[in-house]
């Protein structure tokens, strides 16, 4: 019976284990989340024409993300304008040249600008997500404090029947003498 009991506690540990392991990537999904949602809410434009890059952040992992990407990684819905290029004036040396002078750069920005009528809907896809992801959140501490339970009743009986084997050994001890 002891070696049942032993068996289950172990199944139950590992169990608690992995859903602490679940609810630990949850949580810095949860914070990389919050943080996207700061970086769109920095960079979102103030009037319906300007277009502006969606932004970075720094994920829980400490490495930087560029919003726009991560969020079509993750599955939340993201649009962007159709203007593929940015161009800004930069200083750099020509190579043309090898001089160092004022020069446009006509860099790829592979559509991750936005207008604020798209800023507005990836900010609620991202509030839905991180809605969604909070009450998975609560259903699996429901379900880990089932299990928590499930756990301390194994070693609770576990504890029970080693005292009770220990009685009936000092029981035995004390009638043999």
């Amino acid at each position: 019976m002891m070696l049942v009991l032993m068996e289950r506690h172990d199944i139950y540990l590992n169990q608690v284990r992995s859903e602490y392991d679940d609810m630990q990537a949850r949580n810095n999904l949860l914070k990389d989340m919050n943080k996207a949602l700061a970086a769109l809410r920095a960079n979102r434009p103030t009037d319906e024409k300007t277009a502006k890059d969606y932004g970075t952040f720094v994920d829980s992992q400490g490495k930087t993300q560029d919003v726009f990407e991560w969020m079509r990684q993750k599955g939340i819905p993201i649009e962007a304008t159709e203007d593929q290029q940015k161009r800004s004036l930069t200083w750099g040396v020509n190579p043309n040249s090898d001089r160092f002078e004022l020069m446009f750069d006509d860099a790829q920005n592979g559509g991750k600008r936005g207008v604020q009528s798209q800023f507005d809907a990836a900010i609620q896809n991202l509030k839905a997500s991180i809605d969604g992801a909070n009450s998975e959140g609560q259903m699996a501490l429901i379900y880990l404090q089932g299990l928590l339970d499930k756990l301390n009743q194994v070693a609770e009986l576990m504890s029970n029947l080693l005292s009770k084997d220990q009685k009936i050994k000092e029981m035995i001890i004390g009638n043999s003498r």
